[in-house]
C-alpha cells in the first residue's frame, strides 16, 4: 500500500483504491508523511511547467494549485483493469521522481558553484598573500646591501616619531621607514629635506602615514650632493614647499 503513495497524491487512484489506500492511510504515520511530500513536489511540478513555458506563477495561482492537490485526490481512470490503474500511477511516480532529482541536481550545482567560489577566493588570497611577501623580501634585501647606510631622525616630542633612512650612495635611492608618526593633519603633508653643508634644504618627497603611525617610502631619489649634512622632516601644505615653512621636527646627521 504505501507504494501507492505517490499515485494517491497526484489523484491517479480509482474510487475503490482511494477507500482502501485512505483506510491503511489512517495506521500509517510514514506513509502520511510521504503523501504530504509527494503532494509539495506535485505543486512544484506544476510551478516548473509554467516557468518552462515563459510563465511565471503568481501567489494565488500557487495557492489554488496547493488546494486542489489536497482537495481533488480522485481521478477516475479510463480503463479499470489493473494494467490500466498502473499506468498513470507509473506516469506520475516518473514525474515526481524527476522533479526530484530535478530539485537535487539544483542543489548540487549550487554546491558545487559555491564551492568554486570559495576557491576562486582562496586562490585570490594566496595570489595577494605571495605578492607582499614577494616585496617584503625586496625590501629586506635593498637595505641589507652592503654599502647601505642608515640615519635616524628623532624627535623630542612624546610619544616620540621615529624615521630612519636606508640611502644607498651606490644607487642614489632611498628608503624612508616611519613609525610612531601620526597622520598629518587635514590638508597636511610630510616632506622630507637633504641639508648640504652650508646650503640650503634640498627638497625631497611627501608623503603622510597610516592610522597606526607607520608610513614607508621606496625608491627615493638621493640628490647627488657629496656633502650631505642631515635630513630633517617637516609639515607641509598638501603637495609640497620648494622651502620650509614650518620649523622640523624630525632631524638626524648624515654620517660620511
Amino acid at each position: 500500500m504505501k507504494d501507492l503513495a505517490a499515485a494517491y497524491a497526484l489523484g491517479a487512484l480509482d474510487r475503490a483504491e482511494v477507500r482502501e489506500f485512505e483506510a491503511f492511510l489512517a495506521t500509517s504515520p510514514e506513509t502520511q508523511r510521504e503523501v504530504a511530500e509527494y503532494r509539495e513536489v506535485s505543486a512544484l511540478l506544476a510551478s516548473a511547467s509554467a516557468a518552462q513555458a515563459g510563465v511565471t506563477p503568481s501567489a494565488d495561482l500557487k495557492s489554488r494549485i496547493l488546494t486542489r492537490v489536497a482537495g481533488e485526490k480522485v481521478v477516475p481512470l479510463k480503463a479499470p483493469g489493473a494494467s490500466a490503474r498502473w499506468l498513470p500511477w507509473a506516469a506520475a511516480a516518473a514525474a515526481v521522481l524527476a522533479v526530484g532529482l530535478g530539485i537535487q541536481t539544483a542543489q548540487l550545482r549550487r554546491q558545487v558553484a559555491e564551492r568554486d567560489a570559495a576557491i576562486t577566493g582562496l586562490q585570490r588570497h594566496l595570489g595577494a598573500s605571495e605578492a607582499k611577501l614577494a616585496a617584503r623580501e625586496a625590501t629586506l634585501n635593498s637595505i641589507l646591501e652592503p654599502e647601505v647606510r642608515l640615519t635616524t631622525l628623532t624627535s623630542t616630542s612624546a610619544p616620540a616619531p621615529v624615521i630612519q633612512l636606508f640611502m644607498n650612495p651606490r644607487k642614489k635611492v632611498v628608503l624612508v621607514h616611519a613609525f610612531n608618526l601620526q597622520p598629518a593633519d587635514s590638508g597636511r603633508v610630510y616632506q622630507l629635506w637633504f641639508i648640504p653643508k652650508g646650503g640650503k634644504p634640498i627638497p625631497s618627497v611627501t608623503f603622510n602615514s597610516e592610522p597606526t603611525g607607520h608610513a614607508m617610502v621606496q625608491q627615493v631619489e638621493l640628490p647627488d650632493v657629496a656633502d650631505l649634512a642631515a635630513a630633517a622632516v617637516t609639515t607641509e601644505p598638501a603637495g609640497g614647499s620648494p622651502q620650509p615653512t614650518t620649523q622640523p621636527f624630525l632631524v638626524g646627521a648624515i654620517g660620511s
